[in-house]
């Protein structure tokens, strides 16, 4: 259960952070295509794009959604790291996966209908 808890909160901060730059990304443009531009093509534009346009309460938004997106997923890949899937092994269980292939070198003795070429019985004279 644990891993699906794990897993969600990845996704989940995956998703946040991707649609906060995306909403960000048109913010940008809708101050001004150059702002757009540099939003998308030059790295750390976006951050200077916050930083000036700060007192705008939309755009404080969008950077803070971005962060706490950057928060989950940061912490759900750390938390998968930390503690990976523990496999369910029952008791009693051998912990050899069975194979799909029949073994070849069977080794239970098998009662056969036809006896071995070297244990026919010789002729007595």
């Amino acid at each position: 259960m644990s891993v699906i808890a794990i897993g969600l909160f990845f996704v989940l901060g995956l998703v946040l952070s991707l649609v906060g730059s995306i909403w960000g990304l048109v913010q940008a443009f809708q101050e001004d295509i150059v702002w757009g531009l540099l939003y998308f093509f030059v790295p750390f534009a976006a951050l200077v794009f916050y930083t000036k346009k700060w007192g705008n309460l939309k755009i404080r938004k969008t950077f803070l959604i971005q962060c706490a997106g950057l928060f989950m997923f940061v912490l759900g890949g750390i938390t998968g790291a930390i503690f990976p899937p523990v496999p369910d092994v029952q008791p009693g269980l051998s912990e050899q996966s069975p194979s799909a292939f029949p073994s070849d070198f069977n080794t239970s003795p098998s009662p056969s209908s036809n006896p071995s070429p070297g244990s026919k019985p010789k002729p007595s004279p």
